[in-house]
């Protein structure tokens, strides 16, 4: 007697598990082992699997890519009438002692939109962040009342990949970004931070030891 084999033409009813298994959220190990058996012999699986893995390698270079000025004009445009966002300019500060856990930098404001002064009609694509100085770092900031919280989205002509570093801002805030440069600190006026020594530190990080699913999600703010 012929092994029978299992074949779908066009759809599958397993095909919701298969999605699972491969973001990695198939906590109960009989269930994965079955899952993954099932996906050795069904030809609708496999193909799915296939695509599951081209897109979500799509999405996540996609979410690693620094957030674009353009994107954060529009979040501006549809947030509430009391958002404020702004851009810093931060150079390193060269009287400064060596720190080799942290690099000092001084931040400047450049603009702030719903705000003081009279660039408050300016929108972040009029500014070229290419022609910065190559050591310097841009942060962009928008105020998110409804959380309490500042977000950061940082820039560098010389870096396109934030995961792990560190924000100091002495006695007042710290952050860890995440892979596109984004983190938050509790809220506070963009125009205090003019003026202000903030401290960088690149680190390593194991953000590539969780599932596809914790990644992801860990790369997304919610505006």
């Amino acid at each position: 007697m012929k092994k029978q084999e299992t074949t779908f033409k066009g759809s599958c009813e397993h095909s919701n598990l298969t999605e699972l298994l491969y973001l990695g959220q198939l906590e109960n190990e009989e269930e994965k082992k079955l899952a993954q058996l099932h996906l050795q012999q069904c030809p609708v699986c496999k193909r799915t699997f296939s695509e599951l893995e081209q897109q979500y390698r799509f999405i996540e270079k996609e979410i690693q890519k620094p957030v674009t000025n353009k994107t954060l004009d529009l979040a501006k445009e549809v947030g509430s009438k009391d958002t404020k966002y702004g851009l810093l300019i931060c150079e390193p500060v060269e009287s400064a002692k060596t720190n080799k856990k942290a690099a000092p930098y001084k931040a400047k404001v450049l603009f702030t939109a719903n705000g003081a002064g009279n660039t408050k009609n300016k929108k972040l694509a009029d500014f070229n962040l290419k022609s910065l100085p190559e050591d310097s770092i841009a942060i962009r900031a928008m105020t998110d009342k409804k959380c309490n919280k500042l977000l950061l989205y940082l820039w560098s002509p010389q870096n396109e990949d934030f995961d792990g570093w560190e924000l100091k801002i002495s006695g007042e805030a710290k952050a860890v970004f995440n892979l596109s440069g984004m983190s938050q600190i509790p809220l506070m006026e963009i125009e205090d931070l003019n003026g202000k020594v903030i401290y960088f530190k690149e680190r390593q990080t194991a953000f590539a030891s969780g599932n596809r699913f914790t990644n992801i999600k860990s790369s997304i703010t919610t505006l």
